[in-house]
């Protein structure tokens, strides 16, 4: 009996450890999963965009910088960008190069022309005569901004009576430089939806809406000042395709606004 005994604590003893150790690796390894970019991630990003030849910044996601360079916007919101890995929110080049970067990691990213506004087009640099460009209310004036029909393009050269207007982008044929930081990725399925709600109805605070996923259904209830909203139906339209997107056993998303019934109002007292 003691000789059993004495093998049952040894195997006891040993079996212990055994499960402790998987667990913990368990647990490491997910967390690190958690917190490194894989294709499929959906995650917020700071960056700061600029020209390589010349250093210029012409876009970012931070105030303070957006002031200091002289590019601050009024009506700009100035925050990290989500980003989908694989969406194209982000250039897909640099979405590419987000993939294997951790929460908190930063990265310079050179975008050369072909994967970012392409080669400059030299049929795209037109003339006009000033008559022409005065029709359309525009003064024939170098850097002047140009709109002709679906185009937009920017006076290079006045020509005596005609106008040189280049419609190409004005990043055509330079590198860009992304200068990114993972701020945080996103794991929580109904975390996801609020995300994309707040991309794409950024008027309201996201703890306005509420979010519910069962089986294969995405449910958003809509609270009911968002029916003042301009243009909200193309923008319920992008919200269910998001949330479609970035949750992948979901079939359907459905879309509640409850109206109450208004209390009658009080009568006053005499």
């Amino acid at each position: 009996m003691s000789s059993e005994k004495a093998k049952k604590k040894t195997t006891e003893k040993k079996a212990k450890p055994t499960k402790t150790t998987a667990s913990k690796k368990s647990v490491a390894k997910k967390t690190v999963a958690e917190n490194v970019v894989s294709k499929g991630s959906l995650l917020y990003v700071d960056y700061i965009i600029k020209t390589k030849r010349d250093g210029k910044v012409f876009d970012c996601t931070m105030e303070d910088v957006a002031r200091k360079e002289g590019i601050y916007k009024e009506d700009d919101r100035y925050e990290p960008m989500l980003v989908g890995i694989g969406w194209n929110w982000l250039l897909a080049a640099v979405e590419e190069e987000l993939i294997g970067m951790k929460v908190g990691e930063s990265k310079t990213i050179d975008v050369p022309p072909e994967k970012g506004s392409g080669p400059r087009d030299p049929s795209k640099i037109k003339l006009f005569a000033k008559t022409k460009l005065a029709k359309h209310g525009v003064r024939p004036i170098k850097g002047e901004e140009v709109k002709i029909g679906h185009e937009r393009g920017v006076i290079t050269q006045v020509l005596g009576r005609r106008v040189r207007v280049d419609f190409n982008s004005p990043l055509a044929g330079k590198t860009l430089v992304f200068d990114v930081t993972a701020k945080e990725l996103i794991t929580v399925p109904e975390e996801k939806v609020l995300a994309v709600i707040k991309r794409r109805i950024p008027a309201l605070p996201v703890d306005q809406f509420g979010v519910s996923i069962k089986g294969k259904t995405v449910t958003i209830e809509f609270p009911q000042t968002s029916r003042y909203i301009e243009g909200i139906q193309y923008a319920e339209i992008g919200v269910a395709s998001d949330a479609l997107k970035v949750i992948e056993k979901a079939k359907k998303v459905k879309f509640v606004v409850t109206y109450e019934r208004p209390e009658p109002p009080k009568e006053a007292k005499n």
